[in-house]
C-alpha cells in the first residue's frame, strides 16, 4: 500500500538504479472523503452549535477579533466546511477528492448552496456579523440535515433550535453597557 502522497499520483522522473520499480501504482482514492460514522456526524454537529452562543456572547459585547475567529475559522472551516464535503460527496457517491481548505468546493456543489455559503461572510461591522452569524446557522441546519438524511443518520433538530433561539436573544438584548 502506498502512502497517500504518492497514492494521490505521482510520477518518476528519473530512476538510474531502478528502486521504484517496486512502487504499486497509484490507485488514486487518498484523500476522498468517506462517509462518516453517526458518531462522528453528531460530535461535529455538537461541536458546531457549542461554538455558536459564543459567538453571540462575543458580538453582544461588541468584541469583533473573537467572533470573526470562531465564526470564520471554527465554524466554517472546522465544522461547516467538512459538512460540506460530506454533502458535495452525496452528489458524487463518495468518489470526488475535497481539496484542502475547500478548494473545490465551488465546482462541485450545487450554485444555490455556494451562493448561500458565500452569503455567511462579512465584514467588521457587528450587525452584518449578526446577520452571518443566523446564516451560518441556517446553512448549516440545511446542508447537515441533508446529509444525516441520506445516511440514515437523526439530526438534532432540538439542539439547532435552542441554540439558534439562546443567539436571537442574545442579538436582540440591548448592548451591553461599557
Amino acid at each position: 500500500m502506498l502512502p497517500d502522497e504518492l497514492d494521490a499520483g505521482y510520477t518518476v522522473l528519473l530512476d538510474k538504479d531502478k528502486i521504484t520499480v517496486v512502487l504499486k501504482a497509484p490507485t488514486y482514492k487518498s484523500y476522498i472523503p468517506t462517509p462518516p460514522s453517526e458518531e462522528t456526524f453528531v460530535r461535529m454537529v455538537e461541536e458546531f452549535f457549542s461554538d455558536a452562543p459564543y459567538v453571540a456572547k462575543c458580538l453582544w459585547r461588541d468584541e469583533l477579533l473573537p467572533a470573526k475567529w470562531c465564526l470564520d475559522y471554527d465554524m466554517k472551516h472546522v465544522y461547516l466546511r467538512p459538512m460540506l464535503e460530506w454533502r458535495m460527496e452525496l452528489d458524487y457517491a463518495w468518489s470526488m477528492k475535497a481539496g484542502s481548505l475547500g478548494k473545490g468546493l465551488k465546482k462541485h456543489l450545487p450554485a444555490a448552496l455556494w451562493a448561500q455559503l458565500a452569503s455567511t461572510y462579512a465584514g467588521a461591522g457587528i450587525e452584518e456579523n449578526w446577520t452571518a452569524l443566523g446564516r451560518t446557522l441556517a446553512l448549516f441546519r440545511k446542508v447537515a440535515s441533508e446529509v444525516a438524511e441520506h445516511l440514515g443518520y437523526t439530526y438534532p433538530l432540538e439542539l439547532d433550535q435552542n441554540v439558534t433561539a439562546y443567539a436571537q436573544k442574545m442579538q436582540h438584548l440591548p448592548p451591553k453597557p461599557e
